[in-house]
């Protein structure tokens, strides 16, 4: 009973240096990577009908993290997240039977999230890095609805409808110079695809990166 007691708690002492040693050599091969940026949607569209043909601003904003892990060799893997933002500003006057609808600055916004998992290939070490990799997409898509076909009245709908989901894959280049033994700065530019839709192409991101490595 005595020796079961005694290995019990030998165990129970090594245990947490095993672990210790465990997350030191993981998040040795690890970094962390924040983006900020520029994006062009490819699915813009006029949210408030009018009279002429007018397609929303394409260019936005896009942010995001990464976490990579990298086993010995030149591939890493991981997971994130990206935001999309577009945005536009609307003044507008419309005339219907019955009343006089205006728009002053109004403001639509247009998000897109986008989870991924993600494979990268450093071409040149530490430098130009190769990724590709597969995306869940959840989105919102906003507008707004003027009716006043009805003699008796003008309806005016300002629609924010449930999330939208897809999936899809991405491709992407990458370019860095250290600045410390831990800290690079780049930029990347990463083109995702969608299946299924007219416009297959879903977005373009052009984002200056701040990377960090563990080692």
């Amino acid at each position: 009973m005595k020796n079961a007691t005694w290995l019990a708690l030998l165990f129970f002492l090594s245990f947490p240096n095993a672990m210790a040693q465990k997350l030191d050599s993981i998040l040795s091969r690890s970094n962390l990577n924040f983006s900020y940026g520029l994006s062009n949607d490819f699915r813009s569209y006029d949210p408030i009908p009018r009279d002429f043909y007018f397609e929303m601003k394409s260019w936005g904003e896009a942010f995001g993290f990464e976490y990579l892990y990298r086993p010995a060799g030149k591939n890493e893997f991981g997971f994130g997240f990206s935001k999309q933002v577009n945005s536009e500003d609307y003044t507008e006057v419309k005339q219907s039977p019955d009343a006089l609808i205006v728009f002053e600055d109004y403001r639509i916004r247009k998000v897109k999230n986008f989870h991924f998992l993600v494979f990268k290939r450093h071409f040149i070490e530490d430098k130009l890095i190769g990724s590709a990799g597969l995306y869940y997409l959840r989105h919102r898509d906003p507008f707004v609805s003027i009716n006043s076909r009805n003699p008796d009245r003008t309806v005016i709908l300002l629609y924010d409808d449930a999330v939208n989901s897809d999936f899809g894959a991405f491709v992407g280049l990458e370019y860095y110079h250290s600045l410390r033994e831990n800290f690079q700065v780049g930029l990347r530019t990463r083109l995702s695809y969608t299946e299924g839709y007219l416009e297959p192409i879903e977005s373009l991101e052009f984002t200056p990166v701040l990377r960090f490595t563990f080692n």
